[in-house]
């Protein structure tokens, strides 16, 4: 009998050794498959940005409860419309940090910046998924061309950005992603619907994006597909299959100015380079969602400063290394206008919305609805 046991013993490793290498052998194909279909965005050795691009800093002790809002102050005395390189000249985020500021103008960066998070960031998912619900059409499109940008954009998100860059926030298994904020787990594989995809980053992400492929006729670029739950002003559905060109025709100086060099610009674009803007605009509401303005004052009404804001936009694009499609992403920051005057920039502010008709295309003050509320804004700040 000991002898039997002994054997039924041996017996009973062996099993579990071959069980447990099987095990192995089937989560690294998983990995080897998932690499695979990730192979140029995978970090190389050397792990510096400066010669791998996509090698990705991990925030190891990153909170996002505790993790402020960037605050941008990026407004000049004069608006001018370039694509000139950014000099870094407006402080930002948070005043208490004087060297961390924000770009008016393009400038590099890496992709470990690609994405922001912030104490916001359960808020504005909630939102996001209410307004891909009640807005779907206008939120959501994908041109069939683009499905494999969609899904070579989201493997590299779910797979390695985000674990690597937030994993206090995400944690990687073998089959999926698990968001320790949101409790869900997004799975590894895309779904076969673009429009899906889109869905996913758009309700766990609070960034839009949008992505360009080459016009079929070899003149431009074309917008194919986007999640974008935060328009400014403007009907993204509606800007849908357009060229660049053509997105940007209503604004003024665009095509005299900017039309040339920003075609030149998103072909010479480089894979492994990301580049940095910021903007900013005055809304007289608190909507994120800002189909068609509304930035609706009339004579001698005075705004009300808690629904007036400052909003921001830190853009971000890069080229994905195997489709070779363009990503264009933004991330949304409202600041109520009393905090701007609270900070002492009241002045400052409102010398930049004179100098919307005063820098190189006077028509801005316009574009920007400035006509409608900037009378009104600056005694509010100047006061």
């Amino acid at each position: 009998m000991d002898l039997l046991h002994l054997w039924f013993a041996i017996a009973s490793l062996f099993i579990i050794a071959i069980l447990v290498s099987r095990h192995d052998h089937v989560r690294s194909s998983i990995r080897r498959e998932l690499k695979h279909e990730i192979t140029h965005y995978s970090p190389l050795d050397n792990k510096d940005a400066s010669i791998d691009p996509y090698h990705i800093e991990p925030l190891l002790d990153f909170n996002w409860r505790t993790s402020p809002p960037l605050k941008f102050r990026n407004f000049k005395p004069k608006y001018h419309l370039t694509m000139g390189k950014s000099s870094f000249l407006t402080s930002v985020l948070p005043r208490t940090n004087p060297s961390l500021t924000a770009p008016t103008g393009l400038t590099n960066t890496t992709f470990s910046e690609l994405i922001q998070i912030d104490s916001n960031y359960l808020s504005r998912l909630s939102l996001r998924k209410q307004i891909i619900r009640d807005h779907h059409e206008i939120a959501i499109q994908a041109h069939p061309s683009i499905t494999p940008a969609v899904n070579e954009l989201y493997i590299w998100l779910v797979s390695t950005y985000l674990p690597t860059r937030f994993p206090t926030l995400f944690i990687l298994s073998p089959t999926s992603l698990h968001n320790t904020v949101t409790s869900l787990s997004l799975a590894l594989t895309p779904p076969s619907d673009p429009v899906k995809t889109l869905e996913i980053l758009g309700e766990n992400l609070d960034e839009d994006f949008l992505l360009l492929l080459p016009s079929e006729d070899g003149d431009g670029y074309k917008l194919q597909g986007y999640v974008t739950c935060f328009p400014a002003g403007f009907n993204t559905l509606e800007k849908f299959g357009k060229k660049l060109r053509d997105i940007h025709a209503p604004v003024p100086g665009y095509k005299a100015k900017l039309e040339k060099s920003m075609d030149r610009f998103f072909e010479r674009l480089e894979v492994g380079k990301v580049v940095l803007r910021s903007n900013w605009s005055i809304t007289t509401h608190e909507r994120l969602y800002a189909v068609g303005g509304g930035n609706h004052l009339y004579e001698g009404e005075v705004p009300d400063d808690e629904v007036t804001f400052l909003r921001c936009e830190r853009q971000t694009l890069h080229r994905l290394p195997e489709s070779k499609a363009l990503v264009f992403a933004f991330k949304t920051y409202m600041y109520p206008i009393r905090e701007i005057k609270e900070e002492r920039m009241g002045e400052e502010l409102a010398m930049a919305i004179d100098g919307l008709k005063e820098g190189s295309v006077p028509e801005m003050m316009f574009y920007k609805r400035g006509v409608v509320w900037g009378e009104a804004v600056k005694e509010f700040l100047r006061n």
